[in-house]
Formats: structure tokens, sequence, C-alpha cells
């Protein structure tokens, strides 16, 4: 163990708290993460901690696969993970996708401004425009859907 009494000490009543279902201070969450939040350290600290996370891993499988829960509930437990990560895998491909997105239309509206700018310096040098004091704004037009 490379961390001191006092840490391993709470990282085993966060345990405990943990898988009694009453935390005080995590979600709840039977994962490292929680166990050191619960216990008031960081996950660093908590992952220095071998013994106690032996132990609470060893806890958390035993809970889990006991035979208290029957195998349909874990089938169903692996299937619902399944289903989070190719809800996951989904979002980020949405996301990446409307990046894409918004990286195009930015580079249309440059496009458009520089244009404009262009079109704008013509017309000045012809005289045929003349230059109002700021952006026109118009009313835009409502277009129905299909």
């Amino acid at each position: 163990m490379s961390v001191t009494p006092a840490v391993h000490a709470a990282l085993i009543h966060a345990m405990d708290r943990l898988l009694a279902g009453e935390p005080q201070h995590s979600d709840g969450s039977l994962t490292v993460a929680s166990l050191a939040r619960e216990a008031g350290i960081s996950r660093a600290t908590a992952y220095r901690a071998t013994e106690a996370l032996e132990a609470f891993r060893q806890r958390v499988d035993e809970r889990t696969s006991g035979p208290d829960v029957p195998a349909t509930l874990r089938e169903r437990i692996r299937e619902l993970q399944g289903e989070l990560r190719e809800a996951r895998r989904a979002r980020h491909e949405e996301i990446t996708d409307l990046r894409r997105s918004v990286d195009t239309l930015a580079q249309h509206v440059q496009v458009l401004t520089l244009d404009n700018e262009r079109l704008r310096a013509e017309f000045a040098q012809q005289g045929t425009v003349t230059a109002f004091p700021g952006p026109i704004i118009q009313n835009p037009r409502r277009v129905e859907p299909a």
C-alpha cells in the first residue's frame, strides 16, 4: 500500500457506504472516480491504494455476479451497455457532421462577405450606389416548408 492508513481507512468507509447504497459525497455509482469522491481524495491517490481498490473491485464483482442477480438481468445490463455505447458513437458522429457543416457555412459566409465588399467597391467607383450609414436590415422572407 502506497497510501497513508488514514487514506486507506477513508476508502474502506467510502466503499462500505457505496456498496450499501448510502453515498454522502458522490452519485453512488460503483466506479473508482465515485469511490475517490466519496472518500474525499483524488482519483490519482485512489489508484495508488491498490489493496483498497482490489477489495472494492472484488466486492463490486461479487455484488453484480452473485446468485441474487439473475442471469437475465446480467444479460439486460450487457444489452443496455451496448446500446449506450452505440448511442454515444452515433452522437459523436452527429456532432462531427454538425461541426463540418458549421465550418462549411462559415466559409460560405466569408466568400459572400468578400464578394459583397468587392461589389460595393465596384459600384462605389461607378457612382451608381449610394452608401448608407449602416447595414440595411430587411425583414426575412418567410419560407413555407414543402
